[in-house]
């Protein structure tokens, strides 16, 4: 592969992700491994494609379905987002298609998306009012819903917490017209896609409600980035003992002065 799994990211405009739009799981693949492929900082126009070979989508994936069963799916879901548009303000009268042509590659196995005008301004020469996150933090996910959630409760980040209308997060979710009761909405869409969160990202979440009067009309959300394991850290610093430690501080003794032991473990990593 050209690219690790570790080094594919995916960077959009927050006008994008807070507008209403819906796709399914495997457009979602498709859409943000050719979003990750995407130098966010420089200039492209609708001329240029961006790629995603499926091997890729593959090894991002838990999905047991063999290759050839997921080069159909990502072929039909190839045909499908030629179709699929962006809802960019809340009474729908301003709605841009996300591509304006694709090619699936068989010989290679690939995917190519153009994006639209009106769409790459929202992923290209951003300098602000944008989020950014690993591909391999939503590639394990098992619903559409939890990539959104995901990509709107990262989009604040820095504060920890956001709170969201009930209604406004059905319509960016393209369910409006779904889940009628709030506590269905909740059941079958946000407690799912938590766990999701939970289980396979980098964040950790919890959530609340708030009523008005005896309605549910608000949605509470805490959440922050996870520590890493004690497993993760032992491994880090993996052949790097007290001896060594040492001796690097003997060494290195105004480099090190004031330092934590994890501190001098990872400026000893940065030398190897």
């Amino acid at each position: 592969m050209d690219n690790k799994k570790d080094d594919l990211v995916v960077v959009k405009g927050n006008q994008i992700i807070n507008s209403s739009y819906k796709l399914t799981l495997v457009e979602q693949r498709i859409i943000l491994g050719c979003i990750s492929k995407i130098d966010s900082t420089e200039e492209f126009t609708e001329e240029d494609g961006f790629t995603i070979r499926v091997a890729e989508i593959k090894d991002l994936t838990t999905d047991k379905d063999n290759i050839n069963s997921l080069y159909n799916q990502i072929k039909q879901g190839t045909n499908r987002l030629y179709e699929r548009s962006i809802k960019l303000n809340d009474d729908d009268t301003d709605v841009v298609r996300w591509i304006y042509r694709k090619k699936y590659n068989d010989d290679e196995g690939s995917v190519t998306l153009y994006f639209t005008k009106n769409v790459l301004p929202y992923l290209t020469q951003l300098r602000g009012n944008f989020t950014k996150y690993k591909l391999q933090y939503v590639s394990k996910f098992k619903s559409t819903h939890s990539i959104r959630i995901y990509e709107l409760l990262v989009q604040w980040l820095s504060k920890g917490s956001r709170e969201v209308e009930v209604n406004w997060l059905k319509k960016t979710l393209g369910v409006e017209d779904k889940y009628q009761r709030t506590n269905n909405f909740i059941g079958r869409v946000i407690k799912p896609s938590i766990e999701d969160i939970n289980t396979h990202s980098n964040i950790s979440v919890k959530y609340g409600t708030r009523k008005t009067g005896r309605r549910i009309t608000h949605l509470q959300f805490e959440f922050d980035v996870k520590e890493p394991t004690k497993k993760l850290k032992k491994s880090k610093f993996k052949g790097i003992g007290d001896k060594e430690v040492q001796q690097f501080c003997n060494e290195n003794v105004s480099l090190t002065k004031g330092k934590s032991l994890d501190e001098v473990k990872m400026m000893m990593l940065q030398r190897k």
